[in-house]
């Protein structure tokens, strides 16, 4: 049987901001549970909010020719085939020099069909077509008062 899951990492807030950070301040999660579905991708998508100029122009430059770019009235769309350097650029070069994660969502396919949604800054993340055992995984590698919502 195949299973949908919305899960949310435990977050706070800054003073007069609306940026969701993780509770313990960091991303331990986000390597193996990107990974566990990066392998396993073949089209990548990014969006970032237009006004993160820095993010845009560093992420365009990786996927140099091999790319789609499209302006929305307030977000950029990055679209993408997998390759290992986005790969390795998605899972260890993904934190800003201010410690927060650079993306608003990336969308992970594996020929158009979705494996895993993160999004607001990887806190929040929906699969829509999980095995039991890849369940088992998520919760074993996410925070311990991560918010889990599954059915089928």
């Amino acid at each position: 049987m195949k299973y949908k899951l919305h899960f949310t990492i435990p977050i706070f807030t800054e003073d007069l901001d609306t940026f969701p950070i993780p509770e313990n301040e960091n991303y331990d999660y986000w390597v193996p549970l990107l990974s566990y579905f990066i392998e396993q991708s073949n089209i990548i998508e990014i969006h970032c909010w237009n006004d993160e100029k820095d993010v845009i122009k560093e992420t365009t430059l990786l996927f140099k020719d091999s790319f789609k770019i499209v302006n929305g009235r307030d977000i950029t769309v990055i679209k993408a085939s997998n390759t290992d350097y986005l790969s390795n650029y998605l899972l260890y070069e993904n934190i800003k020099t201010n410690g927060k994660l650079k993306w608003f969502s990336i969308f992970l396919s594996k020929n158009e069909t979705p494996l895993l949604h993160s999004e607001h800054w990887g806190t929040e993340f929906f699969a829509p077509n999980l095995r039991e055992e890849d369940i088992v995984y998520i919760k074993s590698v996410t925070p311990a008062d991560t918010d889990f919502h599954q059915w089928s």
